[in-house]
């Protein structure tokens, strides 16, 4: 699927948000991102292709630099969910 596995939001307008254009052809897709306590650092809302970019903040602060997991739901009948690494580096 072409999934980044990176982001640096520092600022340069290069990598600083993780964008899955390709959820535009999925409008029911969601995504989840998790820390590595488990615990939801980000959740698009379904059918907002705007929704699915992560800047790696929460509740408007900076996460810490680390690996994140995602997890994607299609929800479109037919694709699995896709699960996978985001590091955010600074």
């Amino acid at each position: 699927h072409g999934i980044p596995d990176g982001i640096t939001p520092n600022g340069d307008n290069y990598n600083d948000v993780w964008e899955l254009s390709m959820l535009n052809f999925y409008p029911e897709s969601a995504v989840r991102i998790y820390n590595r306590w488990g615990e939801k650092v980000f959740e698009s809302k379904r059918g907002n292709k705007y929704s699915t970019q992560f800047d790696g903040t929460y509740n408007g602060k900076d996460l810490p630099v680390g690996t994140y997991y995602y997890v994607i739901e299609f929800n479109d009948g037919e694709n699995e969910p896709v699960t996978g690494p985001l590091t955010i580096l600074r």
